[in-house]
């Protein structure tokens, strides 16, 4: 691992520090070398997974390659050594920034937002890497000229002995590990490929002098150590003026390494079979980036490529990050003659290597694991990369995958299920005739229940169905349109203009628009767009679906029985004409009577709260008496609404367990109380008269069983 760090670091160094920057090529080889050594000691020691091994991020370098000969171009009669500490002094602002983000991303706990990052964007991002990793390779091949691009140039007899060697060597790299798991095969093939180039130098009889030359060695190297502090001497010389010209750029790399780390870090997670602190991956990054900054070098992070090998080679502990952090220091100090004998070839083929692993995931395994569009995404933001910029590559990217995203998501409906008032109905137990009523009125009434974001394109396929079925001649005309906002995440501003839309057409229609589950952002997003009236007659607003049921179900059933043409019997008369139609004998329902105990509620007032231990049983003999249950969040929930002639508590009645939930008067209301002592008693002196209040509660409890089975299976034929 310190082996392939080290190549690393000095191919990544002869990528950046190339063209106008090749006579400071030590000079950029020992900054990167130290950096390699900052932000290994720092991963290493801070990491959350003992076995981490941190190197130099090679997503970042084509990107620091860019600033470099941006920074050149920018400063064309400038000297070289200005020109390098202008570039330092970038790098080093670089870090210092990058560092900055790191720390604040991982304080934060902001480590999952990469989540939210489209992954075909990620992937074009990656393969753009790989892109401007080719380019910045080919632009180290000395005598190699990219402006203007011709392909004779790379047939030239001393380039093509650079960049094919080098081409070889990077796929040799690539295949060969896929086929041999062997903790040797990295190192043999770098040691294989030095000894064969030294041999086919001796079989040619061509001279070191003769190869450093022809540009196949690095050349002359000053001994001793290669890393010189120029922190100081930049900041007095660079012009500051061309290192601000770069912050866009640097922009772009700020994004580009928090996302890589990020998507690293859970590469490493699915390898190592283990949870990572990524919010500490960042803050320790972070650590290592600042003080790499403060000495004019780069930054880097854990590669899941280099973790995937030591964790495969059994590196489990620190003791593998700190063996790269002393081969990279030994460098440092003095492994300046090592260097003058290392062929530029093996220098090419590493970031040739990265080319192709990034080419091989995200532009040719891609193919067969996203969709065409996704697809199109990433080869769109590799050509404009190559072509235009990568600024540019990055803004189409993201724009490319928005458009995708609303164009996908506009043909998903929000509509989760649409009804009718036949069979759906509120928790306000009917009686029979009121039912008959509703289920034979109830295509009046058109009930929808919304779910996910409503944004423009939805909403307006929203619209549409609705207004097709108001259209609808051939149907019965509807005089209801219930729409519930319960499963909604979300209303976006432009999806506003639908509803106002939608508005216009209910009161040409004299329809009734009835919104429920409407949370406080949605409700003042439609009251601003004057989709919501506070005393509009069509517009109403309710705080769930079963209350907005109840209503439109009052309404229906005013207008059959407007109004009652005989006098309202008393609750006790009341009451007894209704048992009468269950009991067999009207004698027996005196006699229940003469056993029951009148209850008075006022409007609001509870008859027995959730807990209380079960006393008896409740017939309603007038108003109504809602069930509600008390949430953990202090909130009530409506379970059922009683009206006459329906029983409270006959659950208990058999099973003696407390009150599940509290029942409260909706409006005065007289109940009569069958007190179970009074029941027992019932049962022992009076098996007649029990029998009959038996049969009474299972007619009650078959009819109620039979109206959930009917809606229940309209809505399974209806889904």
């Amino acid at each position: 691992m310190g082996l392939l760090a080290v190549t690393s670091a000095v191919s990544f160094g002869t990528v950046i520090f190339s063209g106008d920057l090749a006579p400071v090529l030590t000079f950029g080889i020992g900054l990167l070398l130290f950096s390699s050594v900052i932000i290994s000691a720092f991963g290493t020691a801070m990491s959350s997974y003992p076995g981490m091994v941190v190197t130099i991020a090679e997503v970042t370098v084509p990107i620091f390659s860019l600033i470099a000969r941006q920074v050149v171009t920018a400063m064309p009669d400038a000297p070289v050594e200005q020109k390098l500490m202008t570039v330092v002094a970038t790098f080093a602002l670089n870090s210092l920034i990058t560092a900055a983000i790191f720390w604040a991303l991982g304080w934060f706990k902001l480590g999952s937002f990469v989540r939210f990052i489209p992954y075909p964007v990620v992937g074009g991002f990656l393969a753009g890497i790989g892109a401007l990793l080719l380019i910045a390779a080919f632009q180290s091949v000395s005598g190699l000229d990219l402006q203007p691009f011709t392909i004779a140039a790379f047939f030239q007899p001393n380039v093509f002995l650079q960049w094919f060697p080098g081409l070889i060597f990077a796929a040799v790299m690539f295949m060969l590990p896929q086929r041999i798991t062997h903790f040797l095969i990295y190192p043999g093939i770098i040691a294989s490929a030095t000894a064969l180039f030294y041999i086919v130098l001796s079989v040619t009889g061509i001279s070191m002098a003769e190869a450093t030359e022809r540009g196949w060695l690095l050349g002359n190297i000053p001994s001793g150590g290669l890393y010189d502090f120029a922190t100081l001497q930049a900041i007095q010389q660079a012009d500051w003026s061309v290192v601000l010209q770069q912050i866009p750029t640097m922009a772009a790399l700020w994004l580009i390494s928090a996302i890589a780390l990020l998507l690293h870090g859970n590469g490493i997670e699915l390898v190592a079979s283990r949870d990572l602190d990524l919010n500490r991956e960042l803050k320790s990054s972070g650590i290592a980036w600042f003080l790499s900054g403060l000495g004019g070098g780069i930054g880097g992070f854990p590669s899941a490529g280099e973790n995937t090998l030591a964790y495969q080679l059994g590196a489990k502990t620190r003791l593998a990050g700190w063996m790269v952090t002393l081969i990279c220091l030994a460098m440092v100090v003095g492994g300046a003659p090592l260097l003058a004998l290392f062929p530029k070839f093996i220098l090419v083929g590493m970031p040739l290597l990265v080319t192709i692993e990034f080419f091989n995931e995200w532009l040719y395994e891609a193919w067969f694991k996203f969709s065409r569009s996704d697809y199109a995404i990433i080869v769109l933001i590799v050509l404009i990369t190559v072509s235009v910029g990568f600024l540019q590559a990055i803004g189409a990217g993201l724009v490319a995958a928005i458009v995708l995203f609303v164009i996908h998501y506009s043909q998903l409906t929000v509509v989760r299920h649409a009804s009718y008032g036949t069979y759906r109905h509120s928790n306000v137990l009917r009686t029979s005739e009121e039912l008959e009523i509703l289920e034979a009125e109830g295509q009046q009434a058109y009930i929808v229940e919304l779910q996910g974001l409503i944004f423009f394109g939805t909403a307006n396929k929203l619209l549409n169905q609705v207004r097709d079925r108001l259209n609808n001649s051939e149907l019965t005309p509807l005089r209801y349109v219930i729409l519930d906002f319960r499963m909604v995440s979300g209303l976006d501003s432009s999806a506003v203009l639908s509803f106002a839309k939608l508005r216009q057409v209910a009161d040409q229609k004299q329809v009734h628009l009835l919104y429920s589950n409407l949370d406080p952002q949605a409700k003042q997003r439609l009251l601003r767009g004057e989709c919501l009236e506070p005393n509009d007659p069509f517009c109403h607003l309710f705080p769930d679906l079963d209350r907005a049921l109840e209503w439109y179900e009052q309404q229906i059933l005013k207008h059959y029985q407007p109004y009652r043409p005989d006098p309202i019997p008393a609750p006790e008369t009341a009451l007894a004409s209704h048992l009468q139609t269950h009991f067999s004998d009207p004698r027996q329902v005196n006699r229940l009577m003469a056993c029951l105990e009148l209850r008075q509620l006022a409007e609001h007032e509870y008859l027995f709260y959730q807990g209380d231990p079960f006393d008896g049983l409740y017939f309603v003999a007038s108003g109504q008496v809602s069930v509600v249950l008390e949430l953990n969040d202090g909130q009530f929930k409506r379970l059922r609404t009683y009206t006459v002639g329906n029983t409270i508590g006959e659950m208990g009645l058999y099973r003696q367990t407390d009150r599940m939930a509290s029942v409260v008067a909706d409006k005065p209301s007289s109940l009569y109380f069958l007190s179970a002592q009074t029941f027992e008693e019932i049962e022992a002196s009076d098996p007649v008269l029990a029998s009959n209040i038996h049969r009474f509660i299972v007619n009650l409890l078959a009819e109620r069983l039979q109206h959930r089975e009917e809606e229940l299976k309209h809505l399974i034929e209806s889904v």
